[in-house]
């Protein structure tokens, strides 16, 4: 085998055979270490950072899913992720306490329009409420939607902000305190790591391939490398991830991908980003790899 150049990641597991296409992933960090697996039929599953099934597949009607937060619901400790309906709608995903599958919670997105496409990001600022939720619809895929998710009462509700207008059709979005990012084709996914106060965004293109973009907004291609029986998909279908992993043995954050596998296995495969994360003085692109 050639060794490749440049930034290589090792992918380090792989969950077994998902049995179905998998549309959308969703990572929650800290003490809501969990992965959110929305499948093309429309099912919703909830994984552990070892791959685990932390719930059934449930039928949730659910299209997509964004990244999830750990937050009190009610005293009540739950693990939230933002998501699509297949028809369009904008709905919470919550999981915790005694529930066997995830629980649905519709969202007024104040729009009649599909909605494509989503992402979300932590509260930057206390008004912020417990999540921001960036979002595009069919009818306006050059504009970016923001939302603040806030508790008033018993009740979650999205308070809609100004939104952000991008040059080109919106493909992928990524919510941090510093700025909002739409992204267009190729691109398909995007993901923002913070570990140790430094922060890394990795991007995939639609044709399976990897840019790891750092704080001082270098930018390098990476690739993900096979382990020893994990086989990583060619073209994943999305890509998610926390810096922040609570289990599975990721203290340099972890990042996540779903896709087919060359067996035909549907399955979710994590990667160990500590060849960046954890570079005591923070990763930088190598003069050659420009």
């Amino acid at each position: 085998a050639v060794e490749p150049e440049g930034l290589v990641l090792p992918a380090v597991w792989q969950t077994n055979d998902r049995g179905s296409p998998i549309a959308s992933l969703g990572v929650a960090g800290e003490l809501g270490s969990t992965v959110a697996v929305a499948f093309a039929d429309g099912g919703l599953q909830f994984l552990d950072l070892e791959g685990e099934r932390i719930t059934e597949k449930a039928d949730m009607d659910v299209a997509r899913v964004a990244d999830g937060r750990f937050l009190q619901l009610q005293g009540t400790p739950v693990t939230v992720f933002p998501g699509i309906t297949t028809g369009g709608d904008l709905s919470l995903y919550i999981h915790g306490g005694a529930l066997t599958e995830p629980l649905p919670y519709p969202l007024d997105a104040g729009t009649d329009d599909m909605i494509e496409g989503l992402c979300s990001g932590a509260p930057t600022f206390e008004r912020d409420g417990v999540m921001r939720i960036g979002f595009w619809t069919r009818g306006e895929r050059r504009e970016l939607k923001l939302g603040r998710l806030v508790e008033i009462g018993d009740n979650l509700i999205l308070l809609l902000d100004e939104p952000a207008q991008a040059a080109a059709d919106i493909t992928a979005c990524v919510l941090t305190d510093r700025e909002d990012v739409a992204y267009s084709a190729p691109v398909i996914a995007a993901t923002e790591l913070t570990n140790r106060s430094k922060t890394y965004r990795f991007l995939l293109d639609d044709f399976g391939g990897y840019t790891l973009v750092t704080g001082d907004d270098e930018i390098e291609a990476f690739e993900v490398l096979d382990g020893i029986t994990v086989r990583p998909p060619t073209r994943p279908t999305d890509m998610a991830g926390t810096g922040d992993a609570r289990g599975g043995g990721y203290p340099g954050g972890v990042i996540v991908l779903a896709g087919t596998a060359s067996t035909g296995a549907h399955t979710v495969t994590y990667i160990d980003p500590s060849k960046v994360t954890l570079e005591p003085f923070g990763y930088s692109v190598s003069p050659s790899s420009e």
